[in-house]
């Protein structure tokens, strides 16, 4: 963390550490845009997820910076934590989470992630009924008709959060 706060390059790092990464343990799952009419803030990212197995004995640790706190939780139960509100999460990891609940563990989400391409996910928001709405490839408001997930279609800003219109167990249907 320190070469890297430095400014050390990482795979400059990698190679100053003599460390090699085991790139068959890890896959990509999805790309995510954010919309061009922000939904709630005016940030912009291009941005890539990916899942891996975590080899045994192996602790991961947060980093500080991106990531200031960390806790293993299966998909399910950062959803009910989120809607317990004792968590915040935005969209586009409520929607993953939603996504890789249909999984029965990461041996699997890593099998689908290798046979299939990545998704990609470039929402759009409007405002409907002075409500903010989010909506995903699938939903009969966005251009792209083909579903990219599984789950809801689209998240309402209420109760100052994004909330699945149809209530919780809609994430997992």
């Amino acid at each position: 963390q320190a070469l890297l706060r430095e400014g050390m390059d990482f795979l400059e790092m990698l190679a100053h550490l003599r460390v090699r990464l085991d790139s068959y343990s890890i896959a990509p799952w999805s790309r995510w845009i954010t919309p061009r009419t922000p939904s709630i803030t005016n940030k912009r990212f291009d941005t890539r997820f990916f899942v891996a197995v975590l080899p045994e004995g192996q602790e991961p640790r947060h980093d500080e910076h991106e990531s200031v706190a960390s806790v293993w939780l299966s998909p399910r139960a950062a959803l009910e934590r989120y809607w317990r509100r004792e968590i915040e999460l935005a969209p586009p990891q409520i929607m993953s989470l939603s996504h890789l609940s249909h999984f029965q563990n990461a041996q699997a989400v890593l099998e689908a992630a290798r046979a299939t391409t990545p998704a990609l996910i470039a929402p759009e928001a409007f405002t409907q009924d002075d409500t903010r709405v989010v909506c995903y490839p699938g939903d009969p408001a966005h251009p792209v008709q083909q579903r990219a997930l599984p789950g809801p279609t689209r998240l309402v800003w209420r109760n100052k959060r994004f909330e699945p219109p149809d209530g919780f167990e809609s994430l997992f249907a």
